[in-house]
């Protein structure tokens, strides 16, 4: 079957007897998912209003493991309020590039968004069609700190130059004291806080990836 089943709404199990999981979004070689709850006959993350209320960071697992270790079960699409919370048309990896870095000084950020201004591939984005998104740097450590809002400029969606110069800014006080070594820049999907997408700051691999 390869990984054609493995879109938003398929119904898995990762084996006989376990529980099963839901994918929520899929883009390109990444699945983020939510599993189903037994003691409360549920899939998690089906209270929506609980869900916009607090902070959701979803199950992430690359295709090619889903597909090799995991059994399709059924199809359950997203229903259209589940669409317009979990928002699967927004990308895992927004952004991703090795040639460059966070800067310790906010003053910095936007020679760092410079770099993006004509970026159009890959490594370096083509934006991200929302008007407002969560942004999570990474502390001294490497663990995320808390989400810090933002808003689009133009009220629909970020150019990859705006989401970075705001994304250095935000992350710039926690690079003064590094404890772990961070390679290149990137931005990747978290899931959603307070309703609104939510995504952490790395390195040029993601975690998952790393």
């Amino acid at each position: 079957m390869g990984s054609s089943w493995a879109d938003a709404g398929a119904v898995f199990r990762w084996s006989d007897g376990d529980r099963l999981n839901r994918v929520l979004v899929r883009d390109a070689d990444v699945v983020m998912y939510d599993t189903w709850w037994p003691h409360l006959s549920t899939w998690g993350l089906a209270d929506l209003p609980s869900a916009k209320r607090g902070s959701v960071s979803y199950y992430v697992i690359p295709v090619s493991v889903l597909t090799e270790k995991a059994t399709f079960v059924r199809s359950g699409p997203l229903t259209a309020d589940e669409r317009a919370v979990h928002r699967p048309d927004l990308p895992f990896a927004v952004v991703q590039r090795a040639a460059t870095s966070w800067p310790a000084d906010p003053s910095q950020a936007p020679a760092l968004a410079a770099e993006f201004r004509t970026a159009d591939d890959a490594s370096g984005g083509d934006g991200l069609q929302t008007s407002e998104a969560y942004l999570c740097p990474f502390g001294p450590r490497g663990g995320s700190k808390a989400g810090v809002r933002v808003h689009a400029d133009n009220g629909t969606a970020f150019t990859t130059e705006e989401l970075i110069r705001k994304a250095a800014v935000i992350q710039a006080p926690h690079i003064n004291v590094p404890v772990v070594e961070v390679e290149g820049v990137g931005i990747y999907r978290r899931g959603l806080q307070r309703g609104i997408p939510s995504f952490y700051l790395w390195a040029a691999a993601s975690r998952m990836h790393a």
